[in-house]
C-alpha cells in the first residue's frame, strides 16, 4: 500500500494559496463549496446554499456523509439535470435542464428559475459504460472522470470539459496515470487543480511521475483528510496543482469538539424559535425602536459567518471573507430577504453552522488559547464561547417582543 506524506489542514491551505487571488474577497465573489472523497471512489459536493450531490456512492457511503445527499448520481447515468432549492421551499428539486429552462416563477417565490447556487450536472464525452460529468455551481466548474473513461484514455477529449476549475481523475490502477494521452487531455482542459481519486486504498499513485507528465511545476499537495475548499476566486494558473485527499474526515480534538457542539446546540436552539415565525412576525417593527426579529436572525448568522470566514480565508484564500452583517442601528437597517419565512431564516443559520464545521479542518494545529490567523478575537476559544452566548442572548431578546403591542398573531 502506498502511504502518502501527511500534511495538516492548515499547511494545505497555505500551499493552495498560490492558486487563489491575493487579498480579501467577499461573498459576491463566489461562495465556497467543498469537495469530499469517500471510499470506493465516491465524491460528494457540498455547497454553501446547503445542496449536497453524491457521485458514484455505494449504499454504505451514505452513512458516512454529513447528512443524506439531496441527490445521488452515477457516471453510468445519462444526465443533463439541475439540483436546486428555491428560498422557502422545504426540499431540493431534481429536474431536467430542459424543464428548468421552461420554469415560470410564481408570485410566492416557491418556484423560481435555478440561480447561480444551483448544481448543474451533465454527462459529456464518449462513453463505454460510463461518461464524464461536467458540474457547475456558484461560478465553479468541476469535471469528474470515471475509471471507465480512464481505462480508455485514447478516447478522452478535453474540449468537453474545457476550463474546469477542478479535474477529478478516478483511477483503479496507478498505471492509468502514466498514459501519454493524459498530457494532451489535461492541457486541453486547463484545470487549476487536478484531484486524484483512487477507487481503492491499494492503488499506487506515482505522484512525481504524474506531475512531470502533465507539466505541473508546483509540489503535489497531499492531505490527511477528505475535504478540499473550492470557490470561483481561484486564480488563473498556467499549470495545474495536483492534490490528493484521504477518504477520512478530519477529527477535532476533545476540547474543540466540546466547544463546537455547544455552539451548534446554541444555534439549533435559536432556530427552533425563529423557524416558527411568519414573514409578518419576522418583519415586525416594535414601537419602542428596537430591532425586528429578522434583524436578530441576520445578525447572529452574520457574526458567526464573518468571524470564521476571516480565519478560514487567512489560512486558505479559496474561502472568501463573507460579511452579511446587517446595519447595526435600527433606522439604518434594511431587510436582506424580506420575503423569507422563519423556516428559511433558520436554514440560513444552519447553513452557516454547516459552513463552520465543513471547513473546520483549517483549524488544525491552531491553539485554542491563542489568536487565530485573520481574527480580531484575542483567542479562538474566546470566539467560540462568545458565539455560544450570542445565540441565546439575541433569541431571548426576540422572545420578549412577542408580548409587545402590535405583535402579529400570524
Amino acid at each position: 500500500m502506498f502511504l502518502p506524506r501527511q500534511r495538516s489542514g492548515a499547511l494545505v491551505g497555505l500551499l493552495l494559496a498560490a492558486i487563489v487571488l491575493p487579498g480579501a474577497t467577499h461573498a459576491s465573489d463566489g461562495e465556497p463549496l467543498a469537495l469530499r472523497r469517500w471510499p470506493g471512489g465516491a465524491v460528494s459536493i457540498e455547497t454553501h446554499w446547503g445542496l449536497q450531490l453524491a457521485i458514484n456512492a455505494a449504499a454504505d457511503t451514505e452513512e458516512r456523509l454529513p447528512r443524506p445527499a439531496d441527490q445521488h448520481v452515477a457516471t453510468s447515468d445519462d444526465l443533463d439535470h439541475v439540483l436546486y432549492r428555491p428560498p422557502n421551499a422545504a426540499k431540493a428539486l431534481w429536474i431536467s435542464a430542459a424543464e428548468a429552462d421552461r420554469l415560470q416563477p410564481t408570485a410566492d417565490g416557491r418556484q423560481a428559475k435555478p440561480g447561480e447556487n444551483a448544481l448543474r450536472v451533465k454527462s459529456v464525452g464518449p462513453r463505454q459504460t460510463a461518461a464524464c460529468l461536467r458540474i457547475s455551481v456558484d461560478g465553479v466548474l468541476i469535471a469528474f472522470v470515471p475509471v471507465d473513461a480512464m481505462q480508455q484514455a485514447k478516447g478522452l477529449k478535453g474540449e468537453a470539459l474545457k476550463d474546469a476549475d477542478v479535474l477529478i481523475l478516478s483511477v483503479s490502477d496507478g498505471k492509468q496515470l502514466q498514459q501519454s494521452q493524459l498530457s494532451g487531455f489535461i492541457a486541453a482542459i486547463q484545470p487549476k487543480v487536478v484531484l486524484l481519486n483512487p477507487v481503492t486504498d491499494d492503488v499506487e499513485l506515482k505522484l512525481e511521475k504524474f506531475r512531470e507528465l502533465i507539466g505541473a511545476t508546483a509540489k503535489v499537495v497531499e492531505t490527511n483528510h477528505n475535504t478540499l475548499a473550492v470557490s470561483s476566486t481561484l486564480a488563473e494558473t498556467p499549470k495545474p496543482i495536483v492534490v490528493t485527499l484521504s477518504t477520512e474526515p478530519w477529527q477535532m480534538n476533545d476540547e474543540l469538539t466540546e466547544l463546537f457542539a455547544a455552539m451548534e446546540k446554541s444555534c439549533s436552539d435559536s432556530q427552533k424559535v425563529f423557524s416558527k415565525l411568519s414573514v409578518k412576525q419576522l418583519n415586525f417593527k416594535p414601537a419602542n425602536g428596537t430591532h425586528t426579529p429578522r434583524w436578530n436572525c441576520e445578525h447572529m448568522m452574520g457574526r458567526q459567518l464573518l468571524f470564521f470566514s476571516q480565519i478560514f480565508h487567512a489560512i486558505a484564500p479559496a474561502i472568501p471573507v463573507m460579511d452579511l452583517n446587517p446595519k447595526q442601528m435600527p433606522p439604518d437597517y434594511e431587510f436582506a430577504h424580506p420575503d423569507w419565512d422563519g423556516k428559511e431564516e433558520a436554514r440560513q443559520m444552519q447553513r452557516v453552522s454547516d459552513f463552520t464545521r465543513r471547513f473546520a479542518y483549517l483549524l488544525d494545529g491552531l491553539e485554542l488559547n491563542k489568536k487565530a490567523p485573520g481574527s480580531s478575537w484575542p483567542t479562538l476559544k474566546a470566539l467560540l464561547r462568545q458565539m455560544i452566548r450570542h445565540y441565546g442572548e439575541h433569541t431571548a431578546n426576540t422572545v420578549k417582543k412577542f408580548e409587545l403591542p402590535g405583535w402579529p398573531d400570524e
